[in-house]
């Protein structure tokens, strides 16, 4: 018997999907055949081939599309035809004005791909389809019997590479919600062509799905032979059994298959490697989050990931980026990496999600991570307000991030921060606290991203409202049982609303988040944020 993991379109062109990856690896670990295959990366190469897009803006001109919009598609073509498109060029990141011109070209092209298929509206990593949401096991349903813009490459190019293969699986691979509307067409369209082929739907966007409790038994998923409901580990191995191998032995870090990988394909200006050193998140405790219904935090060995790195420079001599994509990343791990990388002179640099811990603080630290690859670190802020910073149990004051902060940008590192607002008794008093620390420390914020707490079904201030000052939830929509979210209010106030009016009138406007957003496009954000000049 032999596997494929797909990623389905659409993620992120700049670097390989790592949940089907990681899968695979997981699988040949325990003995079974198994390979993954990028079916983002394929839709985007075939959808975006110079003579499609040819044929999208002879029907586009035939339809009477504006006059705008054809210049807008002209040049979008001319950046397609290209040998090397600019997106794969160094020196569009060394503009933030030339970067943001490429990725509206690549937006355009998208745009100008979805011509044919009325309704659809294709954008980078997003497909967007009229009168349908990803929520909705219906629509969901109802899309997978659908036509529309995946049906040519799944049909010309994936299904006859999976067969040519001689596979008898296929592992579908779900991380966000959208890839659904492609996931669920494709497994339609493989029942249609290859019935014989047994299909496995999984991924973290199906084990989230199974902690909410979220039905994966109605129509929409007949057409999978198996559902995962759970990342666990016995589940993988009941599983690799029943493909003819054994239970897990020890586990590897997570990573493609850096032989197989098209990496010339990808829109960054250099290799970039996805790699997760464990499964989960070793806080766990954060109120608003539930990670701790997931299996906790096991990274591999020191041993294998100093093997991985070496392996990783030799595949790529002239230098890659690595996406530390953990959940959240332990400073002791982080500077096992950044020893390897200096002491061992790897032409490897690195980026990845990080708690605020003190350690960050303590002198030198941060400069041996700078000095050992790290160019840049996305820290999880959320709020400079200490009441929300207890109500969240974050485990983190605002002085030490402050402090945290100082010493990363300090070291050269840059500071990509994510801040959290719309939280359950948050009032106009503790956004402006979070507003005057972006404003004092920064010299010490490269990056912003600035988000209404969509609040997750079985975290902690979902499953204790009270406790949280919560006096209401409600879904968001009748028609949406695969969502994971919900709305709230607590008594008279509604968080999320008056936190996006807050935002849109005061935050957004305030002359020092403009100086740190600058007038990026920026649809790759933090994958191509490690890139751009601070």
């Amino acid at each position: 018997m032999r596997i494929a993991f797909i990623t389905p379109p659409l993620i992120k062109p700049s670097e390989p999907g790592l949940s089907a990856a990681a899968a695979a690896r997981a699988f040949r670990d325990r003995g079974v055949d198994a390979f993954e295959i990028d079916a983002s990366i394929g839709w985007y190469r075939h959808a975006l081939a110079p003579e499609r897009l040819q044929a999208a803006f002879r029907q586009a001109e035939a339809e009477g599309y504006a006059q705008s919009s054809l210049n807008a598609f002209r040049q979008a073509m001319r950046d397609s035809a290209q040998p090397i498109v600019p997106l794969r060029r160094a020196a569009t990141y060394h503009q933030r004005r030339v970067y943001s011109s490429a990725t509206s070209h690549l937006a355009n092209a998208l745009r100008l791909a979805s011509v044919p298929y009325p309704g659809f509206h294709l954008r980078v990593a997003d497909v967007e389809v009229e009168g349908r949401r990803p929520q909705d096991s219906r629509d969901l349903e109802t899309l997978a019997g659908m036509p529309g813009p995946f049906d040519a490459y799944y049909r010309e190019e994936l299904i006859p590479r999976l067969r040519a293969a001689k596979v008898t699986h296929v592992g579908l691979s779900l991380t966000f919600l959208n890839q659904a509307f492609a996931t669920f067409r494709l497994g339609q369209v493989l029942r249609e062509e290859w019935p014989e082929v047994q299909i496995i739907l999984g991924g973290p966007l199906v084990a989230c799905w199974s902690a909410v409790g979220a039905g994966l038994d109605g129509p929409a998923f007949h057409r999978f032979h198996r559902v995962l409901g759970t990342s666990s580990e016995t589940e993988m191995d009941d599983l690799a059994i029943a493909l003819g191998g054994f239970a897990l032995q020890e586990a590897s870090v997570l990573a493609p298959d850096l032989g197989t990988v098209e990496w010339e394909a990808y829109l960054s200006p250099q290799p970039v490697v996805p790699v997760a050193l464990g499964r989960g998140c070793y806080w766990r405790r954060c109120t608003f989050c539930p990670d701790y219904l997931h299996p906790a935090y096991n990274p591999g060995g020191r041993e294998k990931l100093t093997q991985w790195l070496r392996t990783v420079a030799a595949r790529f001599p002239e230098g890659a980026m690595l996406h530390l994509t953990d959940s959240a990343l332990s400073p002791a791990m982080l500077g096992h990496i950044a020893q390897v990388i200096r002491d061992e002179r790897l032409p490897l640099r690195w980026h990845g999600f990080v708690r605020l811990e003190a350690r960050f603080a303590e002198p030198g630290y941060a400069q041996r991570l700078a000095d050992g690859g790290c160019v840049m670190l996305q820290w999880g802020l959320e709020t400079a307000s200490p009441r929300l910073l207890e109500l969240m149990d974050k485990g983190v004051s605002a002085e030490q991030a402050r402090q945290v902060l100082q010493s990363s940008a300090a070291a050269g590192i840059k500071n990509h921060a994510y801040l959290l607002f719309g939280l359950p008794t948050e009032t106009e008093a503790d956004r402006e606290i979070t507003l005057a620390f972006v404003q004092a420390e920064a010299d010490s914020l490269h990056d912003l991203n600035a988000s209404i707490l969509n609040l997750p079904r079985r975290s902690p201030m979902h499953d204790e409202p009270d406790h949280y000052g919560i006096t209401a939830l409600s879904s968001f929509g009748h028609d949406t049982d695969l969502s994971l979210y919900a709305d709230f209010r607590c008594g008279e106030s509604h968080p999320r609303v008056e936190a996006r009016r807050w935002l849109s009138a005061r935050f957004l406007k305030d002359p020092t988040v403009k100086r740190i957003l600058g007038d990026l496009n920026g649809p790759f954000k933090e994958n191509h944020a490690c890139f751009l000049p601070k």
